[in-house]
């Protein structure tokens, strides 16, 4: 470019200098604030009062605290460091905020600018959110992919589980919500995992929450998720509820019969509205899931006791789906059994691939009070056991082969006695035969039984039962 051409830019630029400076200061886009090295507002942008509702002229010459109550501008004449793309609550609004600090041509500190990006705040949000939950539910996902491997079938062809496919795939159907009941072990998780799968929703996530596994305080947090700095302890980044990972998709509530009342109201609003709202955040957040509930407890019960909802039985109990205990379906054993054994292949490849039909009867004959959870806690001891490709009836627990079935042992049955002495004594032994078959862990046995490791407790000292390993 020519010399004289470039001069001229030059001298028109300095003639209208101070109109691009102020242009570019005062902008829409980031609606800067400058205040002197005490704190002093000196600029105000004039579009503050449209999107943080401060009038610029007003504010001049006051210190930044009386005019922002939620800044942290004036934090930078402390430490003279910049703070870009922070996400800070002002006026009511998420705002994405940087704050810089001013110094003059000797390197001095003389004050700071703090401006923010107020068009993308909301697309900001979103992404956010969408980035956090995509985080959470990776984590869920690794933490669930060994509970559901294989789970996307019920096994067994008896009358009673045939039932529970029809029922399943009929609520696949509907968004319905459903409830699923039955023992402890029997494969709630399998069912709800199905219908899921079967499911227009089958490419959403499916998430699991086991009710009886979190903290009483922490219930809410877990289940609606959380804000930055909303209690002590929280993640600096925030945390996606389960209802909104389930965003799309399906979450089951399992062992919903834990849930404490203040929750249950809580969660009949969410089934309501549809919209959850994080601690400590101001944004109603819309979920679009679909409720399974899962118990092994009687409901009805519960109600009576006025520990359950009636309103919120009858919101999740539209459709009702029992899975029954194996001792319900021994025609079935052989085929759960070998399912069993082929996904415990991946795990233990040198192990075993058949059953000996004298196996068979031997685990046909047992009570099973952990039903399939107990049962493939077996098949893997048996896999680990057996000295050929084939198991054995050597090569089960000792509580199963020298089982005695309750047609042999008429004389220990109180067949006789009220219906009180047939419920303790039958009590008393399935929770003899339960620590028998995990050797006395009584962690172990309260967990397959559904119950309370305490209550385990105190069922043995009001028993006098004392199972060696």
């Amino acid at each position: 470019m020519d010399k004289k051409v470039k001069e001229a830019y030059r001298s028109k630029l300095r003639r209208i200098g101070e109109d691009f400076i102020y242009a570019l200061i005062d902008n829409p886009y980031e609606c800067p604030i400058v205040i002197d090295k005490d704190g002093v507002i000196v600029f105000m942008s004039r579009y503050s009062k449209k999107f943080i509702g401060i009038d610029g002229d007003d504010a001049i010459g006051k210190h930044i605290t009386e005019v922002v109550n939620e800044t942290h501008l004036h934090e930078i004449l402390k430490d003279g460091k910049a703070r870009i793309g922070d996400t800070l609550y002002i006026a009511g609004r998420l705002q994405l905020i940087s704050r810089i600090p001013i110094r003059d041509m000797d390197g001095n500190l003389i004050g700071a600018v703090g401006k923010g990006m107020l068009n993308e705040v909301t697309r900001l949000w979103d992404l956010k959110r969408k980035i956090e939950l995509l985080d959470s539910r990776l984590q869920h996902y690794q933490n669930q992919i060994n509970t559901l491997k294989g789970g996307n079938s019920i096994i067994g062809e008896s009358p009673l589980i045939q039932t529970v496919k029809e029922k399943a795939l009929l609520a696949a159907r509907t968004n319905t919500n459903i409830l699923i009941t039955g023992e402890s072990g029997t494969g709630k998780e399998v069912i709800a995992y199905f219908i899921h799968q079967s499911s227009l929703r089958a490419n959403g996530p499916f998430i699991k929450v086991n009710c009886a596994s979190i903290p009483p305080d922490l219930f809410e947090s877990e289940l609606f998720g959380y804000e930055h700095g909303a209690f002590t302890g929280a993640r600096s980044q925030g945390k996606p509820g389960k209802f909104e990972m389930a965003d799309g998709g399906t979450i089951l509530l399992d062992e919903i019969g834990e849930l404490p009342l203040m929750m249950q109201a809580k969660l009949l609003r969410i089934l309501q509205e549809r919209t959850v709202d994080r601690l400590g955040g101001t944004k109603t957040i819309p979920v679009d899931f679909r409720l399974i509930a899962a118990t092994n407890r009687d409901l009805d019960e519960l109600i009576k006791k006025d520990t359950f909802r009636i309103d919120l039985y009858f919101r999740i109990n539209v459709l009702n789906i029992h899975a029954p205990s194996l001792r319900q379906i021994p025609e079935d054993i052989p085929v759960i059994a070998n399912h069993l054994l082929s996904q415990l292949k991946s795990e233990i490849a040198w192990g075993p691939s058949k059953i000996s039909d004298e196996a068979i009867e031997k685990l046909k004959q047992y009570s099973w009070p952990g039903n399939v959870r107990e049962l493939r806690n077996v098949m893997e001891k048996a896999s680990i056991m057996a000295k050929s490709d084939v198991i054995l009836p050597e090569d089960l627990p000792d509580h199963i082969r020298h089982y005695v079935h309750t047609d042999d042992r008429n004389a220990n049955c109180p067949l006789g006695g009220n219906l009180k002495q047939i419920l303790e004594e039958t009590e008393k032994k399935v929770i003899e035969d339960t620590l028998k078959s995990v050797h006395g862990n009584k962690t172990r046995a309260a967990e397959i039984l559904g119950i309370h490791r305490t209550s385990l407790y105190e069922k043995l000292n009001k028993m006098k039962l004392n199972v060696m390993p």
